[in-house]
């Protein structure tokens, strides 16, 4: 049967996509793209601002405990050759605590673990009253007299964190 010539046909329509889906496709995945890659990067500024972080939590526990147990205050034990330190007590420093939460003994290794995306960040250098320890009081202020400063380095960027020798309270300072 032919349809009459005043009748509109039934043209199949040809497999394929608009210019107009083509353009909006390639903008959404564009705003996706410019959205994630940010996040994903693992810059070494990202990876020193991280480790800054983990490093001053840990030191604000230790001083934490050391008040809890002013019995035994607790320790920050650092070990530069291999960009780690551990939380001890004054009694033991050899010996880290356990960690509360990964009932594991609380030694961090920068690049491993808990800290496995912070690779390449060193510790690069810190004052500490002459040794590898920084203490905390039974009232939270430091075992020393003068503040405490440590550097993370990662890539040839530093920064340093600095402990107040009455307060311990640690401040991030800026990276260089």
């Amino acid at each position: 049967m032919n349809p009459s010539p005043n009748q509109p046909r039934n043209r199949a329509r040809p497999a394929g996509f608009t210019l107009v889906e083509m353009i909006t496709v390639v903008i959404i995945v564009a705003i996706a793209a410019a959205l994630a890659v940010p996040m994903m990067s693992n810059t070494a500024d990202t990876r020193l601002r991280g480790a800054a972080s983990v490093l001053a939590a840990d030191l604000a526990f230790a001083q934490v405990e050391s008040v809890a147990h002013s019995d035994d205050p607790r320790l920050v034990v650092f070990d530069n050759p291999n960009d780690a330190y551990h939380l001890a007590v004054t009694s033991d420093p050899a010996t880290p605590i356990t960690n509360p939460i990964a009932k594991q003994p609380y030694l961090v290794t920068f690049g491993q673990g808990n800290t496995a995306s912070l690779t390449n960040v060193t510790i690069d250098s810190y004052t500490l009253n002459g040794d590898d320890q920084l203490g905390f009081g039974i009232y939270g202020g430091l075992d020393q007299p003068t503040d405490a400063t440590i550097t993370l380095g990662c890539e040839g960027m530093t920064v340093t964190l600095t402990a107040d020798a009455n307060t311990g309270e640690t401040i991030i300072g800026a990276i260089n």
